[in-house]
């Protein structure tokens, strides 16, 4: 009897492990075919669908390869601010490391003495003008001559002058940014005299910033004011902005031979500052026989670089990798040949041998 009962639970249990496995291959071939028709409506949908797409000729020519110098930052502009009257700081609202707009505030001196001053003047401006209003009725009555009217009009003109002086020394003890740009260093505090040029603040402007780069004299005949250059800088983790020449000093350095050369970024993020050191990329080197292409027509996707080719309605998707930049060109190095075509609108969201419809041409401009 007990060996029945051992006879009936290996059968259940081989029947159980059966049962599994049957379930598990249907699972199993459910999920093939299901891969397999997703597959094909895939496949389907892009043989069936055609894509509107731009495309440009792929092309050999001579490029300048790139040169790569190390420069230093400066502001675009710097300025110690000096109060140009003498007088008592009553005021003075920034500190260093402070953002100033141009015309801000910095500092004010006392006026009380000017005001009272001011007072007086006006007062012998008004006395001058009644006397020469009185002047000019005894002239028209013939009672003085016309050089005794003309010594009444000096004096008022005189006393104008008086008023405005003093009004422009009022005004100068508001002392003003003369730009946008941070404070660096205070040079004054409330309750200090200053004297007439003394110094207030040091200021720079950052919104754009100059990089300052030595070249050497076997390059300076190849770059003009204007010309493009790519500045990267390390310290900020490799970030590059294109910037443009905008001073070339025709003085070289005499121990170095090499004439500076100065390059302006915008920095309205604040991210440059003044004293870093900076990377400039020209493209002055030797001339190079590269395959090049619009840039537009490089996809990015994966960690890959690729590019679609078109032939006959249809893109073909070929691993690239990238060179020398120039202007809107790219040198591409992988399976291609200058003469063929390459897909450079639409090609976001195409797949490998999709079917498309050139509905325009960008070739480059060699």
């Amino acid at each position: 009897m007990k060996n029945m009962s051992m006879k009936n639970l290996y059968s259940n249990h081989n029947n159980s492990k059966r049962e599994y496995f049957s379930l598990y291959m249907i699972v199993l071939i459910f999920n093939i075919v299901a891969t397999f028709l997703i597959c094909n409506k895939v496949l389907a949908q892009k043989e069936m669908f055609v894509a509107p797409v731009v495309v440009s000729r792929i092309v050999q020519m001579d490029v300048l390869q790139p040169v790569n110098m190390v420069g230093t930052v400066f502001p675009l502009r710097e300025s110690i601010v000096a109060c140009e009257i003498e007088g008592l700081v009553v005021e003075f609202p920034v500190k260093r490391g402070d953002y100033v707009k141009k015309e801000q505030v910095l500092a004010k001196l006392r006026t009380r003495s000017l005001e009272i001053q001011l007072k007086g003047v006006k007062a012998d401006e008004h006395l001058a003008l009644i006397e020469y209003e009185r002047a000019k009725e005894l002239y028209e009555g013939e009672a003085i001559s016309h050089s005794e009217l003309d010594e009444f009009e000096t004096k008022l003109v005189a006393q104008e002058a008086e008023v405005e002086g003093v009004e422009d020394s009022i005004g100068k003890c508001t002392i003003t940014a003369p730009f946008d740009g941070k404070i660096i260093e205070e040079h004054t505090e409330v309750g200090q005299w200053l004297d007439k040029g003394e110094e207030v603040v040091s200021m720079i402007e950052l919104d754009y910033v100059k990089v300052r780069v030595p070249v050497p004299e076997k390059y300076i005949q190849n770059l003009k004011v204007g010309d493009e250059c790519k500045v990267s800088f390390s310290a900020l983790g490799g970030i590059t902005r294109n910037g443009n020449i905008i001073h070339i000093v025709p003085q070289a350095n005499a121990r170095g031979r090499t004439f500076p050369v100065y390059i302006k970024l915008d920095n309205k993020d604040g991210m440059i500052r003044s004293g870093m050191f900076a990377e400039a990329t020209f493209d002055i080197g030797p001339l190079l026989s590269a395959t090049m292409m619009l840039k537009d027509g490089v996809v990015r996707r994966g960690g890959r670089e690729f590019i679609y080719l078109e032939v006959d309605g249809k893109v073909t998707e070929v691993t690239i990798r990238t060179g020398i930049a120039y202007k809107n060109l790219i040198q591409i190095m992988g399976e291609v040949k200058p003469g063929h075509d390459v897909v450079v609108r639409g090609n976001e969201r195409l797949l490998d041998a999709q079917n498309v419809q050139v509905t325009g041409r960008i070739d480059p401009d060699i």
